[in-house]
C-alpha cells in the first residue's frame, strides 16, 4: 500500500508531548486468525474478479463466431462458448458478491440430486467445448441437505470447471461423484491424468468455495496425487 505524503510528514514530525505513546497491545490469537481469514477472502475475491474480467472478454469475443451466413460448426462452437463463459461469469460474480458481503446466504432444505443435476446441466457446454469425458457416479437417492442452493451449485461448478481447466488436452476424463455416507453427502470431482500447480489447493476457486461451504456446515477436502487430483465437498445430510 502506498503511504500518503500527509501521513509520512506526520510520522516524521516530533511528538507534541513529552510522553511517548503506549505500545499497542499484542493481538490475540483469535484476532490474528480472523485477520488471516479476511486476507484469504480478499485474495480470493481479487482473483475471482480478475477471472470474471477474462470470462467477460471471452464472452464478447465469442459473439464473432455467431453468424447467420457462417458455417454451422462455427455457430455451434460459438453458442457453446457463450453458454460456458456466461455460466463461468455467473459463478464468479456470485462468489465475488458473497466474499464482499453483498450476498447473504439463505440456507434451505434442498435435494442433493437437484444440486447434482444443476451442476451437470450447467457444465455441459464446457464439456462439449473441451471434449471432456465425464464419468458419473451418483448415489444420493432422496437425500436432503440444508444449503443456499445457488451458492452451493456455483461453488461446485467452479471446482469442477477448475478441475477441467487443468489441461487443454481433449483426452481428460473426470469422475463426478455424489454419495450418501451415513449422516453426510460427499460430492467429488477426480482426475488421474494431470498434475495440478503447487498453489492449486490454496488459491481461487478453492478458497472461495471453502468460505461458501462454511455457511452450510460443509467442508472442502483437496487431495493431490502425482498426477491427478481429488476434490471432495462434504455436507451434512438431513436425517
Amino acid at each position: 500500500m502506498r503511504a500518503d505524503k500527509h501521513y509520512v510528514e506526520m510520522l516524521d514530525a516530533p511528538s507534541p508531548g513529552p510522553e511517548a505513546p503506549e505500545p499497542p497491545a499484542p493481538a490475540s490469537p483469535e484476532a490474528e486468525s480472523g485477520s488471516a481469514t479476511d486476507a484469504a477472502a480478499v485474495a480470493a475475491a481479487v482473483q475471482a474478479g480478475r477471472d470474471l474480467a477474462q470470462s467477460l472478454a471471452a464472452l464478447r469475443a465469442s459473439t464473432n463466431l455467431l453468424s447467420d451466413r457462417g458455417p454451422a460448426l462455427a455457430s455451434s462452437v460459438g453458442a457453446n462458448l457463450i453458454r460456458a463463459e456466461a455460466w463461468r461469469a455467473t459463478c464468479l460474480l456470485q462468489v465475488v458478491r458473497f466474499l464482499r458481503g453483498e450476498l447473504a446466504p439463505s440456507p434451505e432444505p434442498v435435494r442433493a440430486q437437484a444440486i447434482v443435476d444443476q451442476v451437470l446441466k450447467a457444465i455441459e457446454p464446457e464439456r462439449r467445448l473441451r471434449s471432456i469425458t465425464l464419468e458419473e457416479r451418483i448415489a444420493v437417492g432422496d437425500s436432503t441437505i440444508v444449503a443456499d442452493e445457488q451458492l452451493l451449485v456455483g461453488a461446485l461448478s467452479a471446482l469442477l470447471m477448475a478441475t477441467i481447466a487443468l489441461t487443454e488436452e481433449p483426452i481428460l476424463r473426470v469422475t463426478v461423484g455424489a454419495e450418501a455416507r451415513g449422516s453426510e453427502i460427499a460430492f467429488s470431482f477426480a482426475q488421474e491424468q494431470v498434475r495440478p500447480p503447487a498453489n492449486w489447493a490454496t488459491e481461487w476457486p478453492a478458497a472461495g468455495a471453502a468460505r461458501i461451504l462454511a455457511t452450510c456446515n460443509g467442508r472442502l477436502v483437496l487431495t493431490t496425487a502425482s498426477p491427478g487430483t481429488d476434490v471432495r465437498v462434504v455436507v451434512p445430510r438431513l436425517p
